[in-house]
């Protein structure tokens, strides 16, 4: 649950359910997102669990950071893909963006 929590929290899964979107989001439109599959990718799932439990708990914008570099991971984005991604949240703070940005670009 929290590793389906993080997915749904971050930027990535936030942009392909823009994606699919005309008035609002349905559970059609959540039954057809692409979510990956525990065993398919383990360790997301034992990096990305606890860091959406943490901050169900206490807001943390490294943290936030962090989850939102795993599950570009996950996704196997590109710099330039996880970039136009976050082009596409002028809402959210430049600063929030180039967070995110610099916790993927020093993912190992």
């Amino acid at each position: 649950m929290c590793f389906l929590c993080g997915l749904f929290n971050s930027f990535v899964v936030n942009y392909l359910a823009r994606l699919r979107v005309t008035t609002h989001v349905t559970t059609a439109i959540v039954q057809r997102l692409p979510i990956p599959a525990h065993q398919h990718r383990p360790d997301a799932f034992i990096e990305i669990a606890p860091i959406a439990r943490g901050l169900a708990t206490r807001p943390n914008a490294n943290a936030l950071a962090r989850l939102n570099a795993c599950v570009a991971g996950v996704y196997q984005l590109t710099r330039e893909e996880f970039a136009h991604v976050l082009d596409t949240f002028p809402l959210v703070p430049r600063e929030e963006r180039d967070r995110a940005m610099a916790a993927f670009v020093s993912r190992p």
